[in-house]
């Protein structure tokens, strides 16, 4: 399982490269889960729907399965992002997040202007999307190109990562 962080300021098109990323991984086989990190404080639960309730009377961890999706609603101290993973390491090939700017995994680096850039350029920075190259960044794409963003993810961070593994 690998790990890859789409990070960028606000408003930069972070979700609009995960959705090309995701789309072209998946197209190719890869079995991609994501997850949106948030700095802000979020309940994701609706108020008023059983799995609320459930929650709202004490439950730690609610599930709401349908015959589409299951939804998992838990308190982060009983199920954390690194459990989740775990659980389904053996069924996800990547997981791309969303965020998380200072956890230490490979991240793509979304800008929509320069100027967004950070002072100091973030940790394992292993591409950037977006206007102009910039930096010592080893692969650049320009906006919108999330095809070649995903062809270099499957050849160098996926098909490395399984070369190194065998």
């Amino acid at each position: 399982m690998v790990e890859l962080a789409i990070v960028g300021a606000k408003n930069s098109g972070k979700t609009t490269v995960i959705e090309g990323l995701v789309s072209y991984l998946a197209s190719k086989g890869y079995r991609v889960a994501t997850i949106k990190h948030t700095s802000h404080s979020h309940q994701f639960d609706t108020q008023g729907k059983d799995s609320y309730r459930h929650r709202e009377a004490g439950a730690g961890i609610a599930v709401a399965v349908s015959g589409e999706e299951i939804a998992i609603f838990a308190q982060p101290d009983l199920l954390d992002t690194r459990q989740l993973q775990h659980m389904t390491e053996k069924q996800i090939d990547i997981w791309i997040i969303e965020g998380d700017q200072r956890a230490d995994r490979p991240k793509i680096l979304v800008t929509r202007h320069l100027k967004e850039l950070p002072d100091t350029l973030l940790e394992n920075i292993v591409a950037t999307i977006g206007p102009e190259r910039f930096g010592d960044v080893p692969a650049h794409f320009e906006a919108g190109d999330h095809g070649g963003l995903g062809s270099f993810v499957s050849s160098a961070i996926l098909e490395k990562k399984a070369e190194i593994q065998e």
